[in-house]
């Protein structure tokens, strides 16, 4: 790489309302990062900053339109365009991200190395010329161009073209006098009172321009093809104001925004749900704001509530408007210009000494950037949306599109918590790059489900959305919430790589690899230790991922010269999880096998079909709990593939042997965590219990594990995947016959404080398989305490070098 060329951690395009909120965030959690904003323009802000025409405000309140680490701390809810700006320029002074964004900055385009797991971006300086007559100052080019590379690309630029607005290709221009203005650029010395305006347009822009342009004098008719839902809330909210001189700005802002994100997407619910009683209730609320004797088919959509933006008025301004009579509408499609205003195809004239074409934008996602993966250009229309904030196939780029029924910036708030828990957790496996990878042959549809005209003509260019999670946008705060901010942070689409100037196929020991087995299960697997060296496989517990071996006890094994296997079982870690039956409450209460279910046998052959692709021959196998008992069926059904069986804290699943106790049960029948806090409470509390009072476990150790492995793909799947591992040892029930048939030298392991497998199903388990040696550890729960690891490590290296020993002797 040149070393002349300025390098970044993470290079965010746009210093608008998502831009700066990205920003703080990193400033927060990452203040050690390098970063920077790229705008384009001159000044910050993005829509806030560009939008000028009379009027301009916020159509969703400002409680949950404002950050969440920075509450909106006024009294109006619905706000003006001005207050808005102040607000961002405020967020970003107190914050110092206003340190951070470069002005005149264009991002042309942006190239992946996958050798070097990095972006080179080539950008443009522009300039501001001075205004002309109809108000438009955006940046031009310079032909100045400059390179940067950097580790991420955060997205920012929003979802519509700055410097041109959407406006019909109407006839007759020539023949109209007067100014014809988009709302996107207004003329700073534009004449409005005593004119006569024509507003075409139906969406919130237009809502908010007839008002205004009428308080400023003008006779306004608001031209619509199609009518829209508008409905009238108060511009200061009842329950904030009443909660402000309790609880003081500050936490009344941090409130409401909880109480208007829910309000937001209860009333999205109910007009999704109940479409019909939803128009029922918005036309009586509207009744009783026009004026008497107005023509209700101007506010009679063909369409359902919230199939497009409904349209929220501030105080009923809108409808204020309408009663003075300084405001009228008419439907119908324009089809033209005359020299007096607009023609309609019914024949009628508008007429107007202005015309304003509140038309909408032209769409256009990631700043109309050039985008390519090792010098290949990428289709964005190939691509599918990874939960909101990544796209499939594409490393380390994330972007931010908000609600379309709720305020924006909830979902930014939500995207830039997950972005910042992924860089994290990249840190602390030492990751360079993630890219989601898509099923192939998913089927999608359209990026956004909205009707809105200016979306709809430009669907079929942008990236597309899944079916279901995680490639669907949803628009449920309350579900993104659960997902983005407290589910699980990685699944297993998402696919990391190691350190930057890996060779392509080489992969660092200890980091997550993935196989698709004959089967169609997709594993998770580590390999680490020294090549060549004999490789010893190891099986996790039950609902326990790979990371549950204790770190201390897997480096004794690779310093011993053996390379080490790690797997997630299936249904735990980020292996696949299964679609079989789910054995219900009463199967597992009852340890009845539940039909469909699949069983140890079947997690046996996972692991032949792991060493198969590893094309590994034969391999020392361990395993515990769970993983001791599919360790028993890998030796007992497959066994010129096993070199020796070690068994730890583990059982035949006979049931006259190593029941668990009534106190763990209990902890078993507990309702599953649903979020990440709840888990590692959750996994804190069990390990408590299962280490025993001879050797405790260490609450905060245990808390970062338990968040690891949530990080690293416990879902809150209300324990279905735990619950169907449980069906496993059901359906396979008394496995004493199978284990009569291992060959294998064998060492048993238990602990005299077992709670949850009795020491005699250790006994059993030795009893069971022929010439095994059984051993107790005193003091030792079904927990793998720093305390007792040596003693494991010793006892578990000599038995696998007593049989190279033997071996080699023979």
């Amino acid at each position: 790489m040149d070393s002349g060329v300025e390098h970044l951690d993470v290079l965010i395009i746009g210093a608008g309302l998502s831009g700066i909120g990205v920003a703080c965030r990193l400033r927060e959690d990452h203040p050690g990062r390098s970063v920077a904003l790229l705008e384009t323009r001159g000044r910050p802000g993005g829509t806030w900053d560009l939008f000028r025409y009379p009027g301009v405000r916020s159509d969703s309140d400002l409680y949950t339109f404002g950050y969440d680490f920075r509450p909106w701390r006024e009294e109006k809810a619905i706000a003006d365009g001005a207050s808005i700006l102040e607000y961002l320029k405020g967020t970003a002074a107190e914050y110092g991200v206003d340190a951070l964004i470069r002005y005149h900055h264009k991002v042309l385009s942006a190239d992946w190395s996958t050798r070097d797991a990095r972006w080179t971006v080539t950008v443009e300086r522009t300039r501001t010329p001075e205004a002309g007559p109809d108000g438009a100052a955006e940046p031009v080019e310079s032909g100045e161009i400059l390179h940067l590379t950097a580790n991420w690309i955060f997205n920012a630029a929003g979802y519509y073209r700055y410097d041109q607005g959407y406006a019909p290709d109407l006839p007759g221009r020539e023949q109209f006098t007067g100014p014809v203005v988009h709302p996107q650029h207004w003329p700073e010395d534009l004449e409005v009172a005593g004119r006569r305006i024509a507003v075409i347009g139906s969406g919130a822009t237009a809502v908010t321009l007839v008002p205004a342009l009428a308080e400023l004098g003008a006779q306004v008719t608001m031209v619509q093809r199609t009518p829209t839902y508008i409905l009238p809330v108060p511009a200061t909210d009842p329950v904030a104001r009443r909660l402000r001189g309790v609880v003081g700005p500050e936490r009344t802002g941090r409130i409401m925004a909880e109480v208007s994100a829910r309000r937001q997407l209860a009333i999205w619910s109910f007009c999704r749900r109940w479409p019909k009683l939803a128009r029922k209730v918005i036309r009586g609320i509207q009744s009783r704001a026009v004026p008497e004797g107005f023509e209700r088919e101007h506010l009679n959509p063909p369409y359902q509530p919230w199939d497009q933006r409904l349209c929220a008025v501030p105080d009923g301004d809108f409808f204020a408007a309408l009663r003075s009579g300084k405001a009228t509408m008419v439907t119908g499609q324009t089809t033209g210009f005359t020299e007096r205003g607009l023609r309609l195809a019914s024949g009628a004239e508008v007429e107007a000494d202005v015309v304003v074409t509140a038309t909408g934008f032209t769409v256009q996602v990631f700043g109309g950037m050039d985008l390519r993966l090792d010098g290949t250009p990428v289709d964005l229309t190939d691509h599918v949306a990874y939960r909101g904030v990544m796209l499939s196939g594409i490393p380390n780029m994330a972007f931010a599109i908000g609600y379309t029924n709720a305020s924006w910036t909830l979902k930014i708030g939500l995207v830039t918590r997950w972005f910042s828990r992924l860089l994290t957790a990249m840190d602390r496996q030492e990751y360079a790059a993630a890219v989601p990878v898509a099923p192939s042959g998913m089927p999608t549809r359209p990026l956004l489900d909205f009707g809105a005209g200016y979306v709809q003509r430009s669907l079929a260019e942008l990236p597309r959305q899944g079916m279901a999670a995680p490639w669907l946008m949803t628009m449920n705060f309350l579900a993104d919430r659960r997902d983005l901010q407290k589910g699980a942070l990685v699944d297993k689409y998402l696919q990391f790589s190691g350190p930057q100037g890996q060779v392509p196929g080489e992969v660092p020991d200890g980091t997550d690899r993935f196989v698709t087995l004959e089967s169609g299960l997709r594993l998770c697997y580590r390999v680490e230790g020294p090549e060549g060296g004999e490789p010893v496989v190891l099986l996790s517990g039950l609902g326990l991922d790979l990371t549950a071996w204790p770190a201390p006890f897997v480096a004794g094994l690779t310093s011993a010269g053996h390379r080490v296997i790690r797997l997630d079982n299936r249904d735990a870690g980020r292996s696949d999880r299964m679609d079989t039956p789910t054995p219900t409450v009463l199967h597992q209460a009852l340890a009845r096998p539940m039909p469909g279910a699949y069983r140890i046998e079947d997690m046996a052959d996972d692991v032949i079909g792991l060493l198969d692709h590893l094309q590994v021959e034969r391999a020392h196998v361990v395993g515990m709990s769970l993983g001791g008992m599919i360790a028993q069926s890998v030796a007992a059904h497959h066994p010129d593939r096993v070199l020796t069986l070690t068994s730890l804290i583990s059982t035949t699943g006979a049931r006259n042997v190593g029941a668990a106790a009534f106190s763990t049960k209990r902890r078993f029948a507990a309702r599953p965590p649903r979020t990440r806090e709840e888990f590692i409470r959750a996994r804190v509390g069990m390990m408590r219990h299962l280490s025993g009072r001879a050797n405790p476990a260490d609450p905060s150790t245990e808390a970062e594990l338990a968040g690891q492995a949530w990080d690293r793909g416990a879902y809150p799947d209300g324990g279905t995947a735990r619950a169907r591992q449980l069906g496993a040892i059901n359906a396979s029930a008394d496995r004493t016959g199978d284990l009569a048939r291992i060959k294998a030298p064998t060492l048993v392991i238990h602990g005299d404080k077992d709670p949850i497998v009795h020491p005699s199903g250790g006994a059993a388990t030795a009893a069971a398989i022929p010439g095994a040696r059984s051993l107790t550890i005193p003091g030792m729960g079904h927990y793998f305490h720093p305390a007792v690891v040596p003693d494991l490590l010793r006892h578990v290296s000599g038995h696998l070098g007593a049989d190279a020993s033997a071996a080699s002797s023979g």
